[in-house]
């Protein structure tokens, strides 16, 4: 077993991932993603990485033509070195939203890339992992979508609750399948003609109101029971060359426990002074974070006299239908040294949602606090185990 703190990006990286150059086109990169099953490409020139290029962008900008260079799409790269420490990467990909990043010399030059894949390798290795279980980090009543409905749809979920796979379930819902990002890429992401004037001979194809999900979703769902161990889970993904798990108890759908949610449990061992606060789905709303970000830190401050608050996740989702008025659902997880605590509210006023959704997570924190002082004050509390909070 090994320290935490003592894991460092050399340790955990894999060698150079297949890359490209500005150069390239997206056709290229996207023939190059298909045949190696990636995510994310590193864009290199004369050894040295020069810029990053996702999945995302073509999905997200499906007007793109394959002609278009590269190096007019690609982001800046971000940076990593081999003496960078495992919690300041899972901090960097929590931050960032990225899957991998390439690992560089103090020069610049592309040295081997890490990925949600290889730091998930390290975990049963980790000795402050050992005693954590899968019902204490995993994402509790996931979104699921039905066989019949469009690929369209789930992408529009995905967005919306910040997820790359989604559990498929039939009429009954019962537990079929998996649907991912990948699956959806591989179905929409093709050249078609074009006669408009001056085309460039092919764009990125949208047929997502015309494919269903169960003609593109992984037939086999891979779950793993509430009480199983983190390390138990990580195997089971390394395995199994997964990210997503379904956690089930007698055949019920509980949750789900995905990379993301070990990148996150890491990131939680991260020396700060200050609370990791990540504020997600305000698209176009930049103007609402301060406001945010001050309300989270008083009810933060005011938990922080019972325990140690270290990740806060915030996710808003806007509802709003043929031009009504906007109804906010605000999924709010906070991981802490004494376990992970969730809420959601929902609410015409994101900010009162907000609101009902931190002070239920301080209710809840609270509440244990005293289940502790009695359990120490009455031995007969000894051995009790309490379920989902």
């Amino acid at each position: 077993m090994t320290n935490i703190k003592d894991i460092k990006a050399g340790d955990v990286m894999s060698g150079k991932l297949k890359h490209t150059s500005p150069d390239e086109t997206v056709s290229d990169v996207i023939g190059l993603m298909r045949e190696y099953d990636l995510e994310e490409v590193p864009v290199v020139k004369d050894g040295e990485v020069v810029g990053f290029i996702s999945d995302n962008t073509f999905i997200d900008r499906r007007n793109l033509s394959f002609s278009t260079k590269i190096k007019h799409v690609m982001n800046p790269p971000p940076e990593v070195k081999k003496d960078y420490s495992l919690v300041k990467i899972c901090e960097l990909l929590l931050s960032s939203g990225y899957r991998g990043v390439p690992v560089t010399s103090e020069s610049g030059k592309y040295e081997g890339f890490i990925s949600r894949k290889d730091i998930s390798r390290t975990i049963p290795s980790i000795n402050e992992l050992k005693k954590t279980s899968v019902k204490d980090y995993m994402t509790p009543d996931p979104e699921t979508i039905e066989e019949d409905e469009h690929i369209g749809k789930a992408k529009s979920m995905m967005d919306r609750y910040d997820v790359r796979v989604l559990p498929v379930v039939d009429q009954h819902e019962k537990l079929i399948g998996m649907i991912g990002i990948q699956d959806i890429l591989n179905k929409v992401a093709r050249p078609i003609p074009r006669e408009e004037k001056n085309s460039k001979g092919g764009e990125i194809d949208s047929p997502q109101r015309d494919i269903e999900v169960k003609s593109v979703m992984s037939e086999s769902a891979i779950t793993i029971s509430l009480n199983s161990s983190i390390h138990d889970a990580a195997k089971k993904m390394n395995e199994r060359g997964i990210s997503t798990l379904v956690v089930t108890r007698e055949g019920e759908i509980k949750g789900v426990i995905t990379q993301f949610d070990l990148i996150e449990m890491i990131t939680s061992f991260r020396e700060a002074d200050q609370v990791y606060v990540q504020i997600s789905g305000l698209k176009g709303r930049s103007d609402v974070y301060d406001q945010m970000y001050d309300m989270i830190q008083k009810c933060l401050g005011k938990m922080n006299k019972v325990l140690d608050p270290l990740v806060l996740n915030v996710h808003v989702v806007s509802h709003q239908e043929d031009g009504t008025q906007a109804k906010y659902s605000v999924r709010l997880r906070l991981s802490t040294d004494f376990g992970m605590y969730y809420a959601k509210k929902v609410d015409w006023n994101m900010m009162e949602a907000l609101d009902e959704g931190l002070d239920s997570l301080k209710k809840r924190v609270f509440e244990d606090k005293d289940k502790k002082v009695e359990e120490r004050r009455h031995p007969m509390y000894e051995g009790i185990i309490y379920e989902e909070r």
